[in-house]
């Protein structure tokens, strides 16, 4: 990705989330597009996960005492997902971590590379959102309401560096999500997933295998920790975000997400005081807007981030 000069010479970074199945290939495509939207950058950084992002974040903050804004690009439901978990797990945190400060200096985050290279991806997967109570984590309500990964110290690493991103990120940006969790999205947007192929495509193409994923995405669903997992994303979207503007780019012609749950949010989020802009196409298919409408996504994505940088009065601190 890459940054642009905003006031205070500080260039902002973009966390860029992709959708369930998405390769790095995939992304290559956003890649440029936010290359071609920032083209006054110096910088340039691709980050493949979430820990990487992590570890680029606190390397910045640590080796040049640096803390540029941050931009959020998050694809689909698995995007949104991914991001509520982190929302959620850093919510738990009890207080920072953090390196004490020589007199007159500011603390600053403790950072061991070493650690946050080990740690893997820290996402719904390992927090358990898909089946049992994941790796590392023990389960909530346990004694003096320990954290689910207070005895993973990598986890707790990529976490309190994910704290700092929270604290300065400046926008965020939703392409087709979110959805409610029902079997019919979650069985088709899975199986769009194994086959590559389109989601309006997936009725036709496998419709006695989508019948038979439905009915176990119905009991999955139902389950009790999986309800609780879902409960706690939405919530965390809701009272966890940051304080920053939103833009949702979103289409009538999605044939996974429908274009009326991304606006039942909005209005929700709008509801808690968050700035809400979006764009709504009526041709394009599901994660298809900017192969679909190239230069209008470009110049949404821009002209967002420009009011996010420029426009817009940097959140305080928060977490």
């Amino acid at each position: 990705m890459r940054g642009f000069r905003t006031p205070g010479d500080k260039r902002p970074l973009v966390l860029l989330l992709g959708w369930l199945g998405s390769k790095h290939q995939h992304l290559n495509k956003y890649t440029q597009m936010w290359q071609t939207a920032m083209p006054s950058a110096q910088d340039k950084a691709l980050l493949r996960f979430m820990k990487d992002f992590n570890y680029l974040y606190s390397s910045l903050c640590t080796v040049r005492g640096d803390t540029p804004p941050v931009l959020v690009h998050s694809m689909s439901n698995a995007g949104f997902i991914a991001y509520g978990t982190m929302l959620h797990l850093v919510s738990l945190l009890s207080s920072p971590i953090t390196a004490p400060a020589a007199s007159g200096e500011s603390p600053r985050l403790v950072f061991d590379p070493t650690q946050m290279a080990a740690a893997g991806g820290l996402t719904a997967r390992s927090y358990g959102l898909w089946g049992g109570e994941g790796r590392g984590a023990r389960r909530m309500g346990g004694s003096g309401g320990e954290h689910p990964f207070s005895t993973d110290p990598t986890a707790m690493a990529v976490l309190s560096a994910f704290r700092q991103v929270l604290r300065n990120t400046q926008g965020i940006i939703i392409d087709s999500a979110p959805s409610q969790a029902t079997p019919g999205i979650w069985s088709k947007g899975f199986l769009s997933a194994v086959f590559s192929e389109g989601a309006h495509d997936i009725e036709e193409s496998h419709p006695l295998l989508l019948r038979g994923t439905h009915a176990l995405a119905e009991r999955y669903l139902s389950l009790p920790h999986v309800v609780k997992r879902i409960r706690e994303i939405r919530h965390a979207w809701q009272y966890r975000v940051p304080p920053c503007p939103q833009l949702y780019l979103y289409s009538e012609a999605d044939a996974l997400i429908p274009y009326h749950h991304v606006e039942l949010f909005m209005q929700q989020q709008a509801a808690h005081g968050i700035p809400v802009h979006h764009h709504r196409w009526v041709d394009s298919a599901h994660c298809e807007h900017y192969r679909k409408h190239p230069q209008q996504y470009t110049n949404l994505c821009r002209s967002f981030s420009e009011f996010c940088l420029h426009s817009h009065t940097s959140p305080e601190v928060w977490v």
